[in-house]
């Protein structure tokens, strides 16, 4: 098992309670920049020059795949300010470690100034950049009635999917803000190579009347994880690829990649109603945030997964040293994978057909139905920036997240469209239907996401519970890659939060 997460926890805690000194009560601006003034595209013009253009600094966390669609849209926005004598170079850099590495990289450059002009980022991030002061509101440029910077028209902040804005409204002082621009969207959803799976779908009657796996359960999937080993371990094996490839080598036949996601989601599920599945990992009252992720719930739903995986029906990729399950998968060493739909191509091979269903549900029916929406969101930060670079920032993110540009984006990467004009565009709807067996992963898992909608959560979002995130996924790793006992990873779990001021219920 591969000790990354555990030691990226401890780096992490102890950046926390670093920048614990530098926040200001209530989340002012100790550490903010030029006070904001509401520049004008005329201001950039004059500011600027071939020579000496406005200089935006953009960290992300983006790999190759997912760079190679981000870059192409940059370029292009740098030549339509070019085209009206506006010179801005973006320097887009994607950061090591995650969107997790991302943050700490943020909070260990505050006190030194190297931090980027806009960041990509979660909602419980940008809490931890609003208490310490460095995160810029953007409501001015929001609402502001210069149609070439406010988001009307066209650009139409009530475009945005309404889920997605709601995410990033976030409080500081006292007063609700828009924190950030929705930008990557994303969910989860299962992956499955069909020449393995359809056979033994078919048999057991999984299969609907159009041939698919629709609104699967966990109990579902356990029943087929246990036929493909049977299969995998059969004298003759399992065929796994059209033209007839045998394997017989299967550590697992399922695997589940976010820890965190797993262990909040599947206790939503597992909650008496959709009022209890709101505070069953962590709740918010007159003090702020509070985890209560410690519970009758969770300990019950812990236990049942750690049997099927005891059993070999499922685990975590870092039981077998590896990052994603959908690696696994595009090898033949596992034949369903639980993930993000921006990793759609990652588990797609040309050796068998790929498809893709909605996440494994407690209940077909009844109970409470529940599936993450994550991905990021684009912020201004207001240390080491002017209004000139902030204005220049802003305007990127208005390009970015057009219409066109978010359509654009989606199709070449599985992330979410965020605006409902792009979803709904013939565009994407034509995009959708890409049904060829050895390629549109991304089409198949949008489709599977879109499927989900109605039962889309966010987790809350307060100081400290990007950190909470953190500490549940090492809890998991614990118990799954180490053999934890679950009710004391629990405990230990709310110790580590405790000693950094956290409140545990």
């Amino acid at each position: 098992m591969k000790n990354k997460k555990l030691k990226f926890l401890a780096s992490t805690l102890v950046i926390f309670a670093a920048t614990a000194s530098l926040t200001s009560c209530g989340g002012g601006v100790a550490n903010a920049g030029e006070e904001f003034a509401m520049k004008t595209l005329n201001d950039l013009k004059e500011a600027s020059s071939e020579s000496n253009p406005i200089q935006v600094e953009f960290w992300h966390s983006f790999g190759h795949n997912i760079s190679s669609n981000l870059d192409p849209l940059i370029e292009s926005f740098e030549e339509e300010m070019k085209a009206q004598n506006i010179y801005i170079n973006v320097k887009a850099t994607s950061v090591g470690g995650g969107y997790d590495g991302l943050r700490s990289r943020v909070n260990l450059g505050t006190k030194s100034n190297s931090i980027p002009t806009m960041l990509l980022g979660y909602p419980d991030h940008f809490a931890d950049y609003i208490d310490s002061g460095i995160l810029l509101p953007l409501d001015e440029y929001v609402n502001s009635t210069d149609t070439n910077i406010g988001l009307t028209g066209d650009y139409a902040w009530n475009d945005f999917i309404e889920s997605y804005r709601t995410e990033n409204q976030l409080e500081m002082n006292g007063k609700s803000i828009i924190a950030g621009i929705p930008f990557n969207k994303s969910t989860e959803v299962m992956y499955y190579n069909a020449t393995a799976v359809d056979p033994i779908l078919q048999e057991k009657g999984f299969l609907d009347e159009n041939g698919k796996w629709s609104n699967p359960t966990w109990d579902e999937l356990w029943q087929v994880s246990e036929a493909l080993k049977t299969k995998v371990n059969s004298a003759s094996g399992l065929i796994y690829t059209t033209n007839k490839e045998v394997t017989k080598k299967s550590d697992y036949p399922v695997y589940i990649d976010s820890g965190a996601n797993f262990f909040i989601t599947t206790a939503r599920q597992w909650a008496e109603s959709e009022e209890a599945a709101k505070a069953v990992y962590t709740t918010r009252d007159n003090e702020g945030g509070k985890v209560t992720f410690k519970n009758s719930t969770t300990l019950a739903v812990q236990q049942y997964f750690k049997e099927k995986a005891d059993q070999g029906l499922w685990n975590i990729p870092d039981k077998v040293s590896q990052s994603y399950g959908s690696s696994l998968v595009a090898i033949g060493q596992a034949f369903i994978s639980i993930g993000s739909t921006a990793g759609a191509n990652n588990n797609n091979s040309d050796k068998f057909e790929l498809k893709c269903t909605t996440m494994p549900q407690k209940d077909k029916t009844n109970g409470v139905k529940a599936v993450i929406q994550q991905g990021t969101n684009c912020a201004i930060l207001s240390k080491n920036s002017n209004n000139l670079t902030r204005l220049a920032s802003w305007l990127l993110i208005r390009y970015l997240t057009s219409t066109e540009n978010t359509t654009t984006f989606s199709m070449g990467t599985g992330y979410l469209p965020v605006r409902e004009s792009a979803k709904n565009s013939d565009r994407f709807k034509s995009f959708l239907t890409t049904d060829d067996i050895f390629s549109g992963a991304a089409p198949k898992c949008l489709n599977a996401a879109y499927d989900e909608l109605s039962y889309f959560y966010t987790d809350i979002a307060f100081s400290g519970s990007s950190i909470v995130r953190d500490t549940v996924d090492t809890m998991i790793q614990s118990i799954y890659c180490q053999n934890k006992d679950i009710n004391a990873a629990m405990t230990d779990a709310y110790n580590e939060l405790k000693d950094f001021n956290i409140r545990c219920e």
